[in-house]
């Protein structure tokens, strides 16, 4: 009970969405999962979260993956994945895929996954769907600044997207470091039909521009990883907390 875990009533009661529906499936098996970044203990937020999709999973016959999103090298560690393991066991919950058990869509390890992330990574290059960008923390820090001092929404105004690429090749040959963006299309706008929301929609290009999808360093960010993960891993249900709803947007965009 939410409640007597966190001592008193919640204003408001969280709420979970599922981003789609059995009709969507045509006929493809139910495939769930539950991601924890091992930064910490199991908290209550996320064990209902493994607790819904556990139940979405058993009560239509289908697969229960648990995988661990452990990017996050800083604040990750091996300790808090056990312990998140063995809270999860506790609670009475069994996987069908996972580290501990491994499985057909594995590795179960975000930071075992690498060479999959840098593969789509260049194959959306090579389709003219990401570009590297060589912008400065520097120079981007001082855009934003710009920005919010016009009283616009930051976003990466496309300084690198149609640039020569003879003079991208130079840059790269030079060793220079460089991200990896995400080409929005002009005008382009993303909607879903959540069965808790509904249709929900999003100006694309005015919320977020072309986005970072790989650091300079190789690491992918989250919203990639995920998006990758979930449909190399064939999950067909994501059941999570409402605070994860605006991370479709990106995570869309890249399933497309």
């Amino acid at each position: 009970d939410l409640r007597a875990a966190s001592g008193s009533t919640p204003r408001s009661a969280p709420r979970t969405l599922i981003r789609s529906t059995a009709q969507d499936l045509d006929g493809k098996d139910v495939r769930c999962r539950f991601a924890p970044s091992p930064t910490g203990t199991l908290h209550v937020g996320g064990a209902r979260t493994a607790l819904f999709n556990w139940l979405k999973a058993r009560n239509e016959g289908g697969k229960f993956v648990i995988r661990i999103e452990d990017t996050d090298t800083a604040r990750s560690t091996r300790e808090s994945e056990d312990s998140m393991v063995k809270d999860l066991r506790w609670l009475g919950l069994d996987w069908d895929e996972g580290p501990d058990v491994g499985g057909d869509y594995g590795p179960y390890r975000q930071s075992e996954r690498g060479e999959i992330y840098q593969a789509k990574a260049k194959e959306l290059m090579d389709a003219g769907h990401a570009y590297p960008c060589f912008c400065t923390q520097e120079e981007l820090d001082k855009k934003k600044e710009e920005a919010e001092a016009r009283g616009e929404n930051p976003k990466y105004d496309g300084m690198w997207r149609d640039a020569d690429p003879e003079l991208v090749k130079q840059k790269i040959d030079a060793g220079e470091p460089y991200t990896i963006r995400f080409k929005v299309p002009p005008g382009a706008r993303v909607e879903i039909d959540d069965i808790v929301r509904g249709k929900v929609g999003w100006d694309a290009e005015a919320t977020v521009g072309d986005f970072i999808i790989l650091r300079s360093s190789g690491i992918p960010v989250y919203n990639f990883c995920v998006a990758v993960d979930d449909a190399t891993m064939k999950i067909s249900h994501v059941i999570r907390a409402e605070e994860h709803l605006t991370n479709t947007l990106r995570q869309v965009r890249r399933k497309r």
